[in-house]
């Protein structure tokens, strides 16, 4: 067993990286690139196109939570490398995709049902029994790499696509995952600090007090944490379970159809379609920064008190958004939407350890995260309904806004954390 230097940043780089290449970062972001030399090519319609994102949110959602379970039984490493491993081969094989639109969907389907492993389901459960008292931080740089992947991913796809074709880009997405994703994650990722001689935050064993800054107490709570969680049917039975999951359905809702919606509501209303796609930039970059100063906070606040907190940035940018829009407001727009796109995944994962445990993390993780990718499938959808209906962007965008507001009066019936979860504050 390895003891010796902590571990568990380089389990965070593996994580970081893990994310930055994974399905809902490596295919989602490049999703729309792909778009128009598919409809090129086989004369394919945009809805036609786009319906394999719904069939993958859709599994997704179904499968989140059997996901979940099998790597609280079967471990996140393996899982995680399995599921590498087959993001590669079906990412891969779209370059020789033909003009049936059906094989097309059997890929995307194929893509949810065996690469959910590349997604936080699997890496949260593992950061969380890695850190206990750095928990936020970890989880918050590990999921920046969602935010790193999805600001180089179209741009590397753009290119290859100039350069090589559609198919060859495919061909070097996969190539891509083989170089950057599986070597980190086999040698750095451990599935727990006990697997190599060590505790969680790099604490010291029990009877080793004053090994490595910690106390006894410290590391036995640490490993308390680690050793309790609640069933998804014993979690399922909460109220606690069901406001986390009305919550962040409707946050998933209103944030995933803002980030969809930004560059038609922007050139629609007259924005450069250069400053429309800058602006979609920006919101991927303060994803990263939301992130990263979220983790940070959720170590020394009442996590639920952060999530209120980041959730008014939204709110005024899409009031800013409904109001009226020049090149300027649209930027800043993004940017303060960025910020509660990057807060939401990060405090979710953070709940669920401390409200739920850590034994049964990844199945209960899992099931929010169905309801969340749900949530983010269906609310585009509904918003372009609403749209049309409405005749414009306004009307639809003081609803999200209300939409958030509501979000911010659930977060405050949060619960205080159970006595066996310990917290900074």
């Amino acid at each position: 067993m390895t003891v010796g230097k902590f571990l568990g940043w380089r389990v965070v780089a593996a994580s970081t990286i893990g994310l930055g290449c994974g399905l809902g970062t490596l295919v989602a972001a490049t999703f729309g690139v792909f778009l128009g030399p598919l409809q090129q090519e086989f004369a394919w319609s945009q809805s036609s196109v786009l319906t394999a994102l719904l069939v993958v949110t859709i599994t997704a959602s179904f499968l989140a939570p059997v996901v979940g379970a099998v790597v609280d039984r079967f471990g996140a490493r393996r899982i995680i490398l399995a599921s590498f491993v087959a993001e590669m081969l079906i990412v891969g094989s779209l370059a020789f995709q033909s003009d049936d639109l059906w094989t097309f969907y059997l890929r995307f389907f194929l893509l949810a049902a065996f690469t959910l492993g590349t997604t936080h389901v699997a890496f949260a459960r593992v950061l969380t029994v890695w850190f206990d008292r750095r928990r936020g931080l970890a989880l918050g740089i590990a999921l920046s790499g969602i935010g790193l992947g999805g600001f180089i991913w179209p741009l590397y796809a753009q290119f290859m696509i100039g350069e090589f074709g559609w198919r060859t880009a495919y061909l070097l997405l996969a190539l891509a995952v083989a170089i950057f994703a599986l070597p980190v994650i086999f040698f750095w990722l451990k599935d727990t600090p006990q697997s190599v001689g060590q505790w969680p935050d790099g604490d010291a064993a029990p009877g080793a007090a004053g090994v490595g800054g910690a106390s006894d107490g410290d590391s036995r709570a640490a490993m308390a944490s680690n050793a309790q969680g609640m069933t998804l049917g014993e979690a399922s039975r909460t109220g606690q379970y069901w406001l986390m999951i009305v919550t962040f359905f409707l946050i998933g809702f209103v944030v995933q159809s803002i980030i969809l919606h930004l560059v038609p509501l922007l050139t629609g209303r007259g924005v450069s379609p250069m400053r429309a796609a800058f602006a979609q930039s920006v919101l991927f970059l303060a994803l990263t920064t939301g992130r990263l100063v979220t983790g940070w906070l959720m170590d020394r606040f009442f996590a639920p008190r952060v999530a209120l907190a980041f959730l008014v940035a939204p709110i005024v940018g899409i009031v800013m958004l409904a109001l009226g829009v020049n090149e300027w407001i649209a930027v800043l727009s993004a940017l303060l939407v960025g910020l509660a796109v990057g807060a939401e995944v990060d405090v979710l994962a953070y709940l669920t350890g401390r409200y739920f445990g850590t034994r049964h993390f990844a199945a209960v993780y899992g099931s929010f995260y169905g309801i969340y990718s749900l949530s983010g499938g269906i609310g585009p959808f509904v918003t372009a309904l609403a749209v049309e209906q409405f005749g414009g962007y306004t009307p639809v965008l003081l609803a999200h806004s209300a939409v958030l507001v509501l979000c911010c009066v659930l977060l405050l019936r949060f619960a205080a954390f159970p006595d066996r979860q310990r917290t900074s504050t």
